[in-house]
């Protein structure tokens, strides 16, 4: 699932949930009001892992967040241009996903790529309505 602060968007929220409900899920979306607070309560029961271009680069800790992962939760916290400083004393990790500036959105997916291990291309969401058939042209997609 997604958590996200800022303004609270229920178009945002409204799209997430219609994407889940053709494609399948599990998946969620829910406004935090306070990062801080919500972080805060996450490490009293899981581990929080901040994307960003600075910290361990991801090669050197990705095994390590696999295996946490098996113990306790995990939060990806992606920033955008101005990370407040306590994101950093915050996180369990920093993992620099590039040492060179980059888009949130692929920060996440980078790791969410080294993460699975390249595995969440095969994977299937229940309660879909709809799947893509990969095929080398053209674009096919099946009713479920």
């Amino acid at each position: 699932g997604v958590y996200y602060t800022g303004k609270k968007d229920e178009n945002l929220e409204l799209s997430i949930k219609k994407v889940v409900d053709r494609w399948g899920g599990p998946f969620f979306v829910q406004f935090v009001r306070s990062w801080r607070e919500f972080v805060k309560e996450w490490k009293k029961q899981g581990t929080v892992v901040h994307l960003t271009m600075y910290g361990i680069n991801l090669p050197k800790i990705v095994t390590k967040l696999r295996k946490l992962s098996k113990k306790k939760d995990i939060l990806i916290v992606v920033g955008s241009e101005k990370v407040p400083g306590d994101v950093y004393d915050l996180a369990d990790f920093n993992v620099a996903v590039s040492n060179q500036p980059h888009s949130e959105v692929a920060a996440l997916a980078v790791f969410l790529d080294w993460y699975f291990e390249g595995k969440e291309l095969e994977k299937d969401f229940e309660n879909a309505k709809v799947k893509v058939i990969p095929q080398e042209r053209g674009k096919k997609l099946i009713k479920v």
